[in-house]
């Protein structure tokens, strides 16, 4: 009789493991990759390090070694059709470049945890934020990947909820991050938040879409003990009392401040370095065709927004994608106009905000919106060790993709910019950007992706570059 129950609670413990087991690699993908950059101008050229998360250097040849484990949400479905209310997931990504710039990079190793509609995650992750063509953008506003993933928590509802039985859907999220031991300002902190929303059913023909994001640059410490900029090198001495004027900004004018927890800087304006965009767009589908039309907003001073001085500012995108062709399949054009930033508009001088531009990416305090010296927006804002030096910029996009034969893809673009410095620090440098990306389907899961680009202007200098990266999909 022992011996039957032993028996019986060792294979009870075998099929709980192994029901664990499966549950752990249920929705697993495993990759591996290798590969090299290559360059004329011993400089990585700009479309084979923008935008990458941070991971490419700047300076080549480069050998870069790559691996990722990525677990999505469950999606099987319970006995009443629907998705089970509870789900988790995981990722990580590391990566070995060796060359003249050697690192070893983490730029992803999160947990995510779902639960209906709602989603909490801890670690770093790769995104992309507003309102967007993800795919193919030149660069989103305000968060385009371009540098390395920020540590931080986040909660959110990740994808259009209904309310209701309406035809309203949003999705809302905020986070806290950390920005570590790095920059001007030491350990001082991120806060995101953002709300979009969208009228139409998931089959209507024509959606509306409408929201903004919101992010601050607040907190730490810095060399700078100047009594106007920091209390003891601190510029939140009281970071509880200063988080609820991050998180409502304009409550700083609507009741009393304690000016004994504040520096004279943040009394005086805002608490940190706040800036965003207020993103709309349209979107029709009809025929196996679908087009989006799209501009980013962007802001740094939220008065900005209601007084409309920087209207023309923007990041305008028209999206073009063809469901029933392959040679073609995904076309964008983009235009990013900066140059106004309130003082001029449409043309004319007309001085606003107190005589003071917007001066995008730029602050008194935390220098620049950068991580680790990348612009955390669009690529086409420029830093230098200084801060920024290239805010003032119009630059036109144009890519499309397809698949030319069926194991065989592309993407095919390039970028023209004028760029004209900062107020007060003018340059006219132009510069033409272009990519062709492929990928080739080999046999058994395996790709071989291949990309050329090159630099042609007064901004950069002349440069042709490779990169090839063979990948393996497990």
């Amino acid at each position: 009789m022992i011996r039957k129950l032993l028996t019986l609670f060792l294979q009870s413990i075998f099929c709980v493991n192994n029901l664990f087991s499966q549950s752990l690699l249920l929705n697993t993908k495993y990759q591996l990759e290798a590969g090299t950059y290559l360059s004329t101008a011993g400089v990585t050229p700009f479309w084979l390090r923008s935008n990458q998360y941070g991971i490419v250097p700047i300076f080549s040849p480069i050998l870069t070694f790559r691996g990722s484990v990525q677990k999505n949400y469950d999606s099987t479905k319970n006995d009443n059709k629907k998705l089970k209310k509870f789900g988790y997931g995981y990722g990580f990504w590391g990566i070995v470049n060796v060359g003249k710039q050697s690192s070893v990079l983490l730029p992803e190793a999160y947990l995510k945890i779902r639960y209906e509609a709602f989603e909490f995650y801890g670690g770093r992750r790769r995104e992309i934020m507003g309102l967007v063509d993800t795919a193919l953008t030149s660069g989103s506003y305000i968060w385009s990947g371009n540098a390395l993933p920020i540590p931080k928590v986040q909660i959110s509802i990740p994808n259009y909820k209904q309310l209701g039985k309406s035809s309203i859907f949003v999705k809302i999220g905020i986070s806290h991050g950390w920005f570590g031991n790095q920059g001007y300002v030491k350990n001082y902190y991120l806060h995101q938040k953002w709300l979009y929303g969208r009228i139409g059913q998931d089959n209507s023909k024509f959606k509306f879409y409408a929201g903004f994001n919101h992010q601050v640059q607040w907190g730490g410490v810095t060399q700078n003990i100047d009594p106007l900029y920091s209390k003891n090198g601190k510029l939140a001495p009281y970071p509880l009392y200063s988080y609820q004027f991050v998180l409502i900004p304009f409550l700083q004018k609507l009741i009393k401040l304690d000016i004994d927890k504040l520096t004279s800087y943040d009394s005086g304006l805002a608490i940190g370095n706040h800036l965003g965009s207020a993103d709309i767009g349209f979107e029709f589908e009809k025929n196996g065709m679908k087009l989006l039309l799209y501009k980013q907003q962007p802001y740094d001073f939220a008065r900005s927004l209601y007084t409309l001085n920087n209207i023309e500012d923007g990041l305008y995108g028209l999206s073009i994608n063809l469901k029933k062709n392959y040679i073609v399949k995904n076309v964008l054009i983009e235009y990013l106009y900066t140059v106004s930033q309130g003082l001029y508009r449409f043309g004319k001088y007309k001085a606003s905000n107190y005589v003071e531009n917007d001066n995008y990416f730029s602050h008194g305090q935390y220098i620049s919106y950068d991580y680790n010296s990348l612009i955390m927006g669009t690529p086409f804002i420029l830093l230098n060790e200084r801060g920024i030096y290239n805010n003032r910029v119009k630059a036109f996009s144009f890519y499309l993709n397809g698949t030319l034969v069926k194991k065989f893809s592309y993407l095919f673009g390039g970028t023209f910019s004028s760029n004209l410095g900062i107020y007060g620090i003018n340059i006219s440098k132009n510069q033409f950007l272009g990519k062709i990306n492929t990928n080739y389907s080999l046999k058994k899961n395996a790709f071989l992706l291949s990309q050329v680009t090159f630099d042609i202007g007064t901004l950069y200098s002349k440069n042709l570059g490779l990169s090839v990266i063979f990948r393996k999909n497990l």
